[in-house]
């Protein structure tokens, strides 16, 4: 009779950690696929502590004007611009390897895809006329990208070659 109660309460036991662990698979794999960020908003651009790297050198200027510094999930600097005459855009770095591009980001995205040199690295630019524009290049280990939603009409060619130009991270 005891042995009997024992067995029960062993198999209760074994059925509440297997729902348990299952809840947990499930809630975790969930978790995953909602893709959200955390964005956590510096000061600086100085990402040392948590992702491992900092920033440089960066644009800023009275046409180039930088709004936000921004960490996105621990290992993606985001640097939000305003770009005279209000258009908006975002410098994204990471270390090589680790580059999420953003959601609207996807092959079929874009009508055209090109690459060119500046300064002896390789630039892919993609576009859709009148709407969203990227800038990728890679350098020292680290991935570049610039994003613009709706910009204004070639703001993304002027600003591919300053962009490049002038950006530099380093790890710390």
């Amino acid at each position: 009779m005891v042995e009997s109660i024992w067995f029960v309460i062993a198999l209760v036991l074994l059925a509440v950690v297997s729902v348990a662990l299952i809840l947990m698979i499930v809630l975790r794999t969930e978790e995953k696929e909602s893709g959200r960020d955390t964005r956590t908003q510096y000061l600086t651009p100085n990402y040392s502590r948590t992702a491992g790297f900092r920033l440089t050198a960066y644009p800023n200027n009275e046409l180039i004007i930088l709004q936000r510094y921004w960490l996105i999930n621990e290992s993606i600097a985001a640097l939000d611009y305003t770009i005279v005459p209000g258009r908006f855009m975002t410098l994204f770095i990471a270390k090589r390897g680790q580059m999420r591009f953003p959601d609207n980001f996807y092959s079929d995205a874009f009508e055209s895809v090109e690459q060119y040199d500046i300064s002896g690295l390789t630039v892919t630019q993609s576009q859709k006329a009148g709407r969203r524009s990227a800038v990728y290049w890679a350098r020292d280990g680290f991935e570049f990208l610039i994003y613009s939603e709706e910009p204004e009409m070639n703001m993304i060619n002027g600003l591919a070659y300053y962009f490049v130009n002038n950006t530099r991270a380093e790890k710390s």
